[in-house]
């Protein structure tokens, strides 16, 4: 291989990195901005609109004379449907239902297990490989993600005994099929369409939902106050439509598992964020297990990097 492949090759794989560190500060602000909406407002209506703002984003870049949209055929269709259900529709209802009962650190504990969550469900379905390095990785990562947390909750004695504990420990099992499932229909038909109509897809059961539980009424919408149009508005734009492209992109790049590994980048990004918004104390045990987490990813990583210079 020239060298000149070989610089293209690491600069894309640096590239994806930073991509997914992107990703992961925008989804721990998710935690924040779940938290800023008022709790009156039903998990379900709260999903909906959110994914509302994401496909009409979503739509205005598919409108774009340069990209378009993609015809799929329907084996196609039926994967996108899979994503959207399992990554729109049950991970955003259980999210926004898991917030409204316990507080965002806890839930932002809980979905720390991701990483290792998505390297046993890849591992499953596509058989993909768990080295010793990688394995030591991800350990690293929920390890530190619980020392990092461990100081904003009363540790893990407790947890899974409400429903809250349950709701967001259903977006760990659904996210994980989300990001595991998309594997081939990415590549055939690009993380950019592949996302678009799964969370088209989504919303449309959001809606249909939404409209049959009773839930879109008048009286639940003037509810809805600046701070909450602003929350949904990140959480719709910034922490789905961006955040789920830039995802599925780096899940292409670098492997499921590998790119799972980043999202126990969520939970510190998610304390740092609660320090600077909300004037939360962030401890020495912060940045210990937040150090664990960066570690965890390089290690976790360390072999795609090196197969890059192959």
């Amino acid at each position: 291989m020239s060298n000149g492949r070989v610089i293209n090759l690491s600069q894309s794989v640096n590239y994806t990195f930073i991509q997914l560190t992107l990703v992961s500060i925008l989804w721990g602000g998710t935690f924040i901005a779940g938290r800023y909406i008022q709790p009156e407002i039903s998990p379900l209506l709260s999903a909906t609109i959110r994914f509302i703002l994401a496909s009409a984003a979503l739509i205005l870049v598919l409108s774009c004379k340069n990209i378009g949209w993609k015809k799929v055929s329907l084996k196609q269709f039926m994967q996108v449907a899979i994503l959207g259900l399992s990554g729109v529709f049950v991970y955003q209802v259980l999210f926004f239902y898991g917030l409204q009962i316990i507080p965002a650190s806890p839930a932002a504990l809980l979905v720390a297990i991701n990483p290792a969550m998505i390297a046993l469900i890849s591992f499953l379905i596509w058989r993909e490989k768990i080295s010793i390095s990688k394995s030591i990785g991800i350990i690293l990562c929920v390890f530190g993600a619980f020392i990092l947390l461990s100081d904003k909750t009363s540790g893990i004695e407790g947890f899974m005994t409400n429903t809250g504990d349950l709701a967001i420990l259903g977006c760990v099992v659904s996210w994980g099929i989300y990001t595991v499932a998309g594997k081939h229909v990415i590549r055939q038909i690009g993380a950019l369409h592949t996302v678009a109509y799964a969370v088209l897809f989504g919303t449309f059961l959001l809606i249909i939902c939404t409209v049959f539980s009773g839930e879109a009424v008048l009286n639940d919408l003037s509810k809805l106050n600046m701070t909450d149009l602003l929350s949904l508005s990140y959480l719709g734009i910034l922490g789905s439509a961006v955040a789920y492209v830039w995802y599925y992109q780096g899940v292409n790049k670098i492997g499921a598992a590998n790119a799972g590994a980043f999202i126990a980048l969520n939970p510190l990004t998610a304390v740092i964020a609660g320090g600077i918004l909300l004037d939360e104390k962030v401890s020495a045990m912060v940045l210990f297990g937040g150090g664990l987490i960066i570690m965890g990813i390089l290690i976790a990583n360390k072999r795609t990097k090196t197969q890059s210079e192959l």
